[in-house]
This record gives structure tokens, sequence and C-alpha cells, in this order.
């Protein structure tokens, strides 16, 4: 008997002015970035993508009856998933949990999803999180949760985001933390996809990016504070030259051009050098949905 292989929705959170797009027309955004991680994870995955925030080409919605799970990317947009430019968005959040589908959110797909929940997202006062978040740690009810299962209890990960979470809502748990944001993932406690998945899970860092994409955030300079050497310094817990210096040592990272003497310049360990240890939620998620 064959077995079906599972056919995710992914909703890309930019707009068109934030995607690439090669000489051919084809869209390369962080909806493509995020199909291309998991479908390494998972090759017999199917995916499907939308774009809520196009306003000429948005994609059709799917099927929601053949959709067995949605994940929500990032984004570099300038509105809080607070905001009225967020509904598209939302509405489609609102529309996967009704249909008791599981999903993922990262950065501001997790955001989006404490916004639906109840919760509140604002910009951290003490700036942007910008290329490694330093130092996160599980939290009791994260210890034991299936999302973290084989993660280390102490990790660093990619990162880069101006607005936090403040307030979970009431129906999800905090799962991890570190000092500049305390609320680096949520899940639901309500389970679906036969009892196994969590309604929602969300992590505020990028599993699914490599070195390369944070380099490309870092040279974006719409982004307000993304390309300032304070922040930087400050993630990076080294004194900096120059942004093009961070940018061009963050492409050789994710070249693997350099083993020893870059990971030692930013402090980088295993969990956020090992892509088998980064993705690791990813991984789980894909087990349980």
């Amino acid at each position: 008997m064959e077995i079906q292989s599972k056919h995710l929705l992914i909703v890309e959170g930019n707009h068109e002015a934030l995607v690439h797009k090669d000489r051919h027309g084809h869209i390369w955004g962080a909806a493509e970035k995020y199909a291309a991680c998991l479908k390494k994870i998972e090759p017999s995955l199917r995916i499907s993508i939308t774009r809520p925030h196009f306003a000429s080409d948005p994609a059709p919605l799917p099927d929601y009856d053949t959709i067995d799970a949605v994940v929500f990317t990032g984004a570099g947009v300038q509105w809080s998933a607070a905001d009225k430019e967020a509904a598209p968005a939302r509405n489609i959040m609102h529309i996967a949990f009704k249909n008791q589908i599981p999903v993922f959110g990262s950065c501001y797909g997790m955001q989006l999803g404490c916004v639906v929940l109840g919760g509140n997202v604002g910009a951290n006062h003490a700036g942007p999180e910008l290329a490694i978040a330093r130092d996160i740690s599980l939290l009791p009810a994260g210890e034991n949760h299936p999302i973290y299962a084989r993660k280390p209890s102490r990790f660093d990960a990619l990162c880069m985001h101006r607005d936090d979470v403040f307030d979970a809502g009431n129906s999800l748990d905090v799962l991890s933390e570190n000092a500049h944001c305390a609320i680096q993932a949520v899940a639901s406690r309500q389970l679906v996809s036969s009892g196994k998945a969590p309604q929602f899970c969300g992590v505020q860092y990028h599993p699914e990016l490599q070195f390369e994409d944070i380099a490309g955030f870092i040279m974006r300079s719409d982004i307000a504070g993304f390309s300032q050497e304070q922040y930087l310094e400050k993630n990076l817990q080294c004194k900096i030259t120059s942004i093009e210096a961070v940018i061009a040592d963050f492409q050789q990272l994710s070249a693997a051009q350099d083993t020893n003497i870059l990971p030692q310049k930013y402090q980088l360990d295993e969990t956020v050098l090992d892509r088998a240890i980064h993705e690791i939620e990813l991984i789980n998620w894909l087990n349980l949905i």
C-alpha cells in the first residue's frame, strides 16, 4: 500500500518588493527558502505556496482538505503582525486553526500566531536581535516538549527580528527564552493531527535559514537598525571592522570554506554550525504532523 506524502502549505511573509526574481521571473522568497530546507529534511513532501501580501500575484489558496500542515515564514515587512497590513496572513492562520490543521511559524510567523491566539507583539526596546540569538535556554515547558527532542538545553540560533512577542496569550506555553527575548518559542496545549502535533508551534529565530541568508538581511538598508554596528557587535560578541566584513564572513561560513577561524571569531558552536542541530525543531515537527 502506497503511503501518501505530506502536503504542506507555506505562507510567504513578504510582499513583492522583498523577494528576489531571477531573469526568468521565478520568485525566490522566504517561502521558497523554507520549502528547500523542508524538502532536504523530507524529500517526499508536496509543497504549495501562497503569498497573501502580494498585490499582483498572491497565488491562489489551496483546497484545505488536501493540506496536512501550514508553515508561516519570517518577513522583512515594516509592519507588525498585529497591524492591519498583516490581516491577509492572519486570515489564513484563522482558516488553518478552524480546520484543525497544525501550524508552524518562524519569526513573523510566530508573531502572527500569537496575535491570532490573543497575544501581543511589539518592537523590543533593546533594539533588534541580529544574526545570532545567543544562549537560548529551554524553560520547564520546553525541556520535555517533542518539538525540542534531542535539542541541547542551551543553544544559539540564526535570527533577524525587530519585533518580539510580549504576551503569548492563555493557550500557548512558552518553551524557551534568552536575555534579549523572553519568548523564543511557543506551543499550543491543544493537539491536532491525530493528537500528536500542537495546533500551533512557533520559534522567534530561523532554523530554516543559512548564514548567507543572514548576510542578505544585513545588506538591506530599509530595515531600521538591521545594519547598525552596535547591534551586530552586541549579538556577534566581537568588535567588527565594518558591516561589509561581516557580510563577507557570513557568506564564507555558508559556503563552508572556513572551519576554524570564523567560528572562533564569532564564538559559534555546533548548535548553530551543525544543520542537524539547528534544524531539529523542524525535523521534530515534521515527525508529528
